[in-house]
């Protein structure tokens, strides 16, 4: 072979080999992105889970070595394009913005255009909301590419969203579906206009986005998801003959195996909307049967707990219940809140001990001939020198309280509040129970004798803060009291998740210090974690270590940092091992 001949084919390859090279490593990019992109969507769009990030991570460091060591291929502003893309998901704002400069001075006329969409988010992202506005406006004027046009309305109506305008948002959300080609992101938005209208009540557009989301989306997830929540508008709309039909059609048909569980629980719920009570506990004893060891058989323990303390007071019962929530399974949401009515049971009982000690001894001093009874099946008998370190005011005031605002068994409250304020007028806890007595009129919707109650308060003590906070007229709209607020939230978790958590950070708002903050924190923190946002639920962990280092939701709020701490570490180990390797 001649040396001319030699040196074509080394030439040949050496190009078919550079080639081929910087084709892979932007191949390898462009897979990384589509993956994240998947996981992203999976997300509604809304959260950006730590895997995602992870391959966003692996994107950008494919793209720079395009750009680094192939500066002359054709793909190198595809890659600084790609790469800013994924600098804007990993919040690298100004980064991103400077290879946006580039694309839109050196790309094609499409490149440019998609350029200044994510310019525009950026900025927006960065706090400049009516620059970001500006310049998505003037794009959507300007281009005639479908693709922008969906984007910049997709784009608009989350910035209308971040500004309570919801009509506004509502219809860029409309606009941005209609001109969507994707199936996948189709989905993903007809879910959030979905989600945005069910928030707002319009049930009938938010069934219509629901419908959309199981025709267009890819995920089986948000599918099952939309068919409960139809199932849920159909119960609110109070149409239950269709919800029952619609939910044993569901249950014969095996691709809803996954669900059967969650659908089981909403025909519980129909029965309580009907007020079919006799044969809500026979299903959930069932459902605790058939789906042993998950989040659905979790729930239903917590149902029968609550079934126990309201209908059928027998709180050892409900103790049992309680406690198999986390058993059940310890991710459940409802596991910090079974912890929190346990806990709630065993103050209330010993309450009820230390009551019976008190009558038990005051029935001694009158008449110190008598034997002393029993306090309990032990057999353990009553000291007749040492008394509880609570009074007896301060015994009846906590059973009162936790019968209204723990047990929701507001008549019965009320007995022990009377007994307060009547038998012992000299004590703080008169006033207390007075201002309890208030709201709890209030909650039985009984205007009349909540505004005695009130009126009670201000003429027995006018100066004192109770008074100050009743003529407050500032706080008339405002609800009253951090354990109402964390009760409604808890009502409110099995129905409206996104209300609930709004709730409990009201409930935080009210008071950090208060009894119920720790709870409410680790509620969110909890809801934050399962949906894979990883910087809030370590917001609202760590908030919980440094209010509350004490509490019990500090021990297993540090735990869940641990494990996230531990994963985003092998996540970082990852992606530099990746670099490394390039």
């Amino acid at each position: 072979m001649s040396l001319v001949s030699k040196t074509y084919i080394i030439f040949t390859i050496t190009v078919l080999f550079t080639g081929c090279a910087y084709f892979n490593t932007f191949y390898n990019a462009q897979q990384y992105y589509e993956e994240a992109e998947k996981l992203r969507l999976e997300k509604d769009g809304q959260s950006i889970p730590i895997t995602a990030m992870d391959k966003y991570g692996k994107t950008i460091v494919k793209c720079k070595k395009v750009i680094d060591d192939f500066s002359e291929s054709r793909y190198v502003n595809d890659a600084r394009l790609l790469m800013a893309k994924s600098r804007y998901y990993r919040s690298d704002y100004d980064l991103a913005i400077d290879d946006l400069n580039v694309v839109m001075g050196e790309g094609s006329k499409k490149m440019a255009e998609e350029a200044r969409y994510w310019r525009a988010l950026c900025k927006w992202k960065k706090g400049s909301e009516s620059a970001g506005l500006n310049e998505l406006n003037n794009l959507l004027e300007e281009t005639t590419t479908k693709n922008i046009k969906a984007k910049c309305y997709l784009s608009l109506a989350e910035i209308a969203k971040e500004s309570k305008d919801i009509d506004l948002a509502l219809s860029n959300l409309q606009k941005a579906a209609k001109l969507t080609v994707n199936r996948n992101e189709k989905g993903v938005i007809y879910g959030r206009l979905s989600e945005m209208a069910f928030n707002r009540q319009d049930y009938d557009m938010a069934t219509e986005g629901y419908n959309n989301v199981i025709s267009y989306s890819l995920s089986k997830d948000k599918i099952e998801s939309s068919h409960l929540q139809i199932l849920k508008i159909l119960r609110i709309q109070k149409n239950y003959r269709a919800a029952q039909k619609k939910i044993k059609a569901m249950l014969l048909d095996e691709k809803f195996t996954r669900i059967s569980g969650e659908l089981e629980l909403e025909l519980v719920q129909l029965y309580r909307a009907q007020g079919d009570m006799s044969d809500i506990e026979p299903r959930l004893e069932s459902i605790v049967n058939d789906y042993q060891r998950t989040s659905v058989s979790a729930e239903a323990y917590f149902q029968l707990g609550q079934i126990y303390t309201s209908d059928k007071w027998d709180l050892i019962k409900a103790k049992e219940y309680f406690n198999m929530v986390s058993k059940e399974s310890s991710r459940s949401l409802f596991s910090p809140m079974a912890k929190n009515y346990a806990n709630a049971i065993d103050e209330y009982q010993e309450a009820n001990r230390d009551l019976h000690i008190h009558e038990t001894m005051n029935k001694s001093e009158l008449n110190p001939g008598e034997p002393v009874e029993p306090i309990d099946s032990t057999r353990s008998f009553v000291s007749s020198k040492v008394r509880p370190d609570r009074t007896e005011p301060e015994l009846y005031y906590q059973l009162a309280d936790l019968e209204a605002f723990t047990f929701n068994r507001l008549q019965e409250s009320i007995i022990y509040l009377e007994k307060v304020i009547n038998d012992y007028p000299e004590t703080t806890f008169r006033s207390k129970s007075m201002f309890a007595l208030v709201f709890v009129y209030e909650s039985l919707n009984d205007s009349i004798l909540s505004l005695n109650a009130k009126n009670d308060i201000l003429s027995a003590f006018p100066e004192s803060e109770y008074a100050a906070y009743l003529n407050d007229d500032s706080t008339k709209y405002v609800p009253k009291g951090q354990k109402k607020i964390f009760m409604q939230a808890e009502s409110q978790l099995m129905y409206d998740k996104d209300n609930a958590i709004d709730l409990f950070k009201s409930a935080i708002a009210m008071n950090n210090a208060g009894e119920y903050s720790a709870s409410a924190a680790y509620a969110i923190g909890y809801y934050y974690d399962q949906e894979a946002v990883v910087d809030s639920a370590l917001k609202y962990y760590t908030w919980i270590k440094e209010n509350h280092p004490r509490s019990e939701q500090s021990i297993q709020a540090n735990s869940r940092m641990m494990s996230i701490n531990l994963a985003l570490s092998t996540i970082e180990a990852d992606t530099t091992e990746s670099v490394i390797q390039d």
